[in-house]
């Protein structure tokens, strides 16, 4: 199957992606779902300013949309397989489906991510990580395309650090392989079920809440020192910092895009003039902001 760019576009319409997204907030883009390798290497042909969206709980999209088109890997990329002790998927795969299907198989090595809502292409984008264990830990290759092609990278050639991963846009991860080790699947479903309480009793797993909205700076968390520069009450409209971790937002009913933009630049100003430390964002923000 080719693609059809012409096609596509007379196919695809500006769709509101409020109900599309984890955290239930956002504005309307142009979405692109492809089906198979034939697809997204046409995709990358045709486009190199795009947005590639997961199970978007990491973005947070302008309540006035997105002017750029929204990849979305669908079909074939949704796939997961087991050759011994590795796990092939597809980047539109959920990293729970993943972590599922490993533990079926009694292969350890994902326990420690459990919980953690994204799609395996966001998840190795942002070699997203807990509890002492990342993504890219248990990585032996990664596929993606860039330009048309077709590109694989393995072994040390996957160069990731701390919520940075090996592929950076405008690739677009297609599969990966994750190496695993042989073990007791009631041990593995021990750890997970520890995993899931542990990530309950912080607050990551929690409706309409946020992942941790910043990153940790060096020796410190976000979170401590955003407890410790007394904002842990802070809200802004219908957002509001998690009493459970300072570092996670509680997304209400009447929750806007905007107001957990302005919670964000809120926090990050009584940081710096507290503690003299500029927080970086983890959760991306797409889109235009006001001031």
């Amino acid at each position: 199957m080719t693609f059809d760019i012409n096609k596509i576009y007379r196919d695809v319409k500006c769709q509101d992606l409020t109900p599309s997204m984890y955290l239930g907030c956002g504005g309307a883009a142009h979405i692109f779902r492809v089906f198979n390798a034939s697809e997204l290497s046409g995709f990358t042909v045709q486009f190199n300013n795009f947005r590639a969206l997961g199970n978007g709980s990491n973005v947070i999209i302008s309540g006035a949309g997105i002017t750029e088109p929204a990849l979305k890997l669908d079909g074939a990329f949704r796939k997961i397989s087991v050759r011994g002790s590795e796990v092939i998927a597809g980047a539109g795969s959920m990293l729970k489906d993943v972590i599922k299907k490993s533990a079926a198989e009694g292969l350890s090595g994902l326990e420690n991510l459990s919980g953690i809502p994204a799609a395996v292409g966001g998840a190795v984008f942002k070699n997203a990580g807990a509890f002492g264990s990342s993504v890219s830990d248990a990585l032996k290759w990664v596929k993606f395309y860039r330009g048309g092609k077709e590109y694989k990278i393995s072994g040390k050639m996957i160069s990731a650090s701390y919520r940075t991963g090996p592929v950076k846009i405008p690739s677009v991860i297609s599969e990966v392989c994750f190496s695993l080790a042989k073990s007791s699947k009631d041990k593995i479903l021990r750890r997970i079920k520890e995993i899931i309480k542990m990530r309950m009793e912080k607050g990551f797993i929690y409706k309409n809440g946020t992942g941790c909205i910043f990153k940790n700076p060096a020796k410190i968390s976000a979170g401590k020192l955003i407890a410790e520069s007394s904002c842990s009450r802070f809200c802004s409209g219908g957002v509001s910092v998690s009493p459970l971790h300072a570092n996670v937002f509680i997304l209400g009913g009447d929750r806007r895009s905007e107001d957990a933009y302005a919670l964000m630049n809120k926090i990050r100003a009584r940081v710096y003039k507290k503690k003299g430390v500029y927080l970086e964002p983890l959760v991306e923000f797409w889109g235009v902001f006001g001031k």
